[in-house]
């Protein structure tokens, strides 16, 4: 469960290492800037690796740690999950099979699924190659049916019978090719399926179709052990370290582990003329967004208009990883992000492309000092919405905010009105009357902006009509609610309001809307409980971000 926080860790060694041949471009020198910065300054990253291609010309550069414990510099020999990038070369391995004939894109994908699974179709259009490549095949995101044993690693449990029984009971919710919606299991789907036209697993497709002619030796669906101590370790948005995903069914998805150098041989491929050269202009090749009224992808790979021109592009990401790989053909230039941080760096990978790197160093740091005396003048309580208030205080020139039921957390001052928190990626912007007075705020998180309007000193915040439950209701739902092995929910409850603590997270707190319901819309969260015949809960399932986690009670007080 994510929530509105920070946590402090300490100081990261950083190292940098380059290329033989530099590129003499003050674009290098601002990307090495920002990140030493993020990883020794803001404490957002733990580590990277880049790669910047232009005209042909190659430059790693690698930053931090891939062991926190031991202090193991990372090199451009270090291993990555390159999370959702994967699908560009499942994409690839695809666009392989039709140039030799051996499928075509507008093949259903019914064709080469066994017998007794049936794909789901609706008003007589089926879902097909192209359209899994695409997102176009109106599946879902994920699998309504997938377990998630493990929070940390929640494809892991995922079956091909499960994948199966899936296919053979969902119904699509609107036709084939109808919208651009972004899905796992289309592309998971996908690696699935040439894995079955090859007779061979996933892993066998993707190294004899494309790590092999590109020469990509230590690229990995599986890595083998001769190469586990190059792994590195994977950190969540604090910094601690988090488990590997494995994705055994869904492998095409976002299953691959490689480096920065073999990453940088597929991102010159996509470059240059090279021996995939067919399948890889057939990859680029725009199969959506025509009319201008939704995204542009071709197979897998995503158009990014700006000013000069676009540029493909995707991103990639894990429990403890994330990923950017985009490029220019026009301009001969590409980057490439590999980081062992759940913040990501994408930022820096559109910024250069987009020829914005100077903004963006701009954004990152220029952070001013407000006097404490126009600070005082922003203190208040602002309702973001119905009981939820983000009360804004200072300590001398630093500032805080503080949302109902969340932990205090400072902000930067990027301006007398404008305060940020990088390892939130929240940012907050005050608006003024025309006497200089605050009137409201407007807080930008996770690609939302919400504005909050202040309150007077004497108004109370506005009470959500929720059902109000006895004290003996509320000491019914108090307990620990384990969902996995390493993480549970502790629920507690003060002055009538129900309290969920996540291991690890803030405590937060639940509207009441049933006696068994309850919901947090800044997090867009909702947890139903089950009774037991005396009226006590026994367990708990928490719906957020697509997914259902059920947690069995352990405890009770």
């Amino acid at each position: 469960m994510k929530n509105f926080s920070i946590k402090l860790v300490s100081v990261i060694y950083v190292a940098v290492f380059m290329s033989s041949t530099l590129l003499a471009s003050s674009d290098t020198d601002i990307i090495k800037e920002i990140i030493q910065h993020k990883i020794a300054k803001d404490m957002t990253a733990v580590g990277a690796s880049i790669a910047i291609i232009e005209n042909g010309e190659v430059e790693f550069l690698n930053f931090g740690l891939l062991n926190q414990d031991k202090k193991l510099a990372i090199s451009s020999d270090t291993l990555f999950e390159i999370g959702s990038i994967s699908k560009t070369l499942t994409s690839l391995a695809l666009a392989g099979m039709v140039k030799e004939g051996k499928v075509k894109l507008t093949d259903p994908v019914q064709k080469f699924l066994p017998k007794d699974v049936n794909m789901p179709t609706r008003n007589g259009k089926a879902i097909t190659l192209i359209s899994l490549a695409n997102h176009t095949s109106s599946l879902p995101r994920l699998p309504t049916n997938m377990p998630f044993g493990d929070p940390l690693d929640p494809y892991a449990d995922y079956t091909i019978d499960m994948l199966y029984r899936f296919l053979n009971d969902y119904e699509l919710t609107r036709d084939v090719g109808e919208k651009v919606e972004y899905s796992n299991l289309a592309v998971g789907l996908l690696g699935h399926v040439l894995g079955l036209i090859d007779n061979k697993t996933y892993q066998q497709v993707i190294t004899n179709r494309v790590l092999k002619p590109l020469l990509m030796n230590d690229t990995f669906v599986d890595v083998p052990n001769t190469h586990i101590g190059k792994l590195s370790d994977g950190h969540d948005s604090s910094l601690k370290k988090t488990k590997h995903w494995q994705l055994p069914t869904l492998a095409g998805a976002g299953a691959i582990k490689s480096n920065i150098k073999d990453m940088a041989l597929y991102l010159k491929a996509n470059l240059d003329q090279q021996p995939l050269n067919d399948a890889i202009n057939l990859t680029q090749q725009q199969t959506t967004g025509f009319d201008g009224t939704g995204p542009k992808v071709g197979l897998a790979w995503f158009t990014a208009d700006y000013p000069e021109g676009s540029y493909l592009w995707h991103n990639g990401g894990t429990g403890g990883f994330r990923s950017f790989i985009g490029f220019d053909k026009s301009k001969q230039r590409g980057i490439l992000i590999l980081e062992n941080t759940t913040n990501g760096l994408d930022a820096i990978g559109n910024a250069y492309l987009g020829g914005s790197l100077k903004q963006l160093k701009s954004n990152v740091f220029d952070i001013v000092m407000v006097t404490e005396k126009k600070l005082k003048q922003l203190n208040g309580r602002f309702e973001l919405m119905p009981g939820f208030v983000m009360t804004v205080s200072n300590q001398g020139q630093q500032l805080f905010v503080q949302v109902t039921g969340q932990a205090n957390i400072a902000m930067k001052a990027k301006s007398e009105i404008e305060f940020i928190n990088h390892a939130a990626q929240a940012k907050i912007t005050f608006e003024l009357d025309d006497k200089g007075q605050v009137i409201s705020l407007t807080l930008d998180q996770g690609g939302r902006s919400q504005k909050a309007l202040k309150l007077s000193p004497d108004t109370e915040a506005t009470q959500i009509n929720q059902l109000l439950l006895t004290q003996l209701q509320l000491d019914n739902l108090m307990g620990e609610y384990k969902l996995a092995e390493n993480f549970s929910i502790e629920i507690t409850h003060k002055n009538g309001q129900l309290l969920i603590q996540a291991t690890g997270q803030q405590q937060i707190q639940f509207v009441t809307k049933t006696k068994s319901e309850f919901f947090n819309q800044l997090v867009q969260a909702k947890i139903v409980f089950e009774f037991s015949s005396d009226g006590r809960a026994k367990s708990l399932t928490l719906f957020q971000a697509g997914q259902e986690l059920k947690g069995v009670r352990v405890q009770r007080k």
